[in-house]
Formats: structure tokens, sequence, C-alpha cells
């Protein structure tokens, strides 16, 4: 089995970790301010990422 791509893996991450944290707020019957701050946080961290993945495989 071949290794999952960078920008895949990434996705894959961030997608896990959100959903996390959803639940989390969930449970605790969070503000959605709270979640919605929380989420826009983990895009901005993910574009990120992917932005420095994809200028690293460029090299």
């Amino acid at each position: 089995m071949d290794k999952l791509p960078d920008s895949l893996s990434i996705a894959l991450w961030l997608v896990g970790s959100l959903w996390i944290v959803g639940f989390i707020a969930f449970l605790g019957d969070a503000p959605g301010s709270l979640v919605a701050a929380t989420f826009v946080a983990g895009l901005v961290a993910g574009g990120f990422e992917w932005w420095v993945a994809t200028r690293r495989a460029g090299q």
C-alpha cells in the first residue's frame, strides 16, 4: 500500500480534529461563537500547513 499524499493526510487530520472539537463542544454545551472560532482557527492552521507542504514539494 502506497503512502497517502501529504495534502490528503493534512486534510484527514484537519477534518478529524474538527469533528473531535465539535463533539466535545456538543457534549459540553459550548457557545456557538467558541465553536465557530475554533473552526476558523483550525481552517487557517490547516490551510497554512497545506501551503507549506505544497511549497516544499515544489522545491
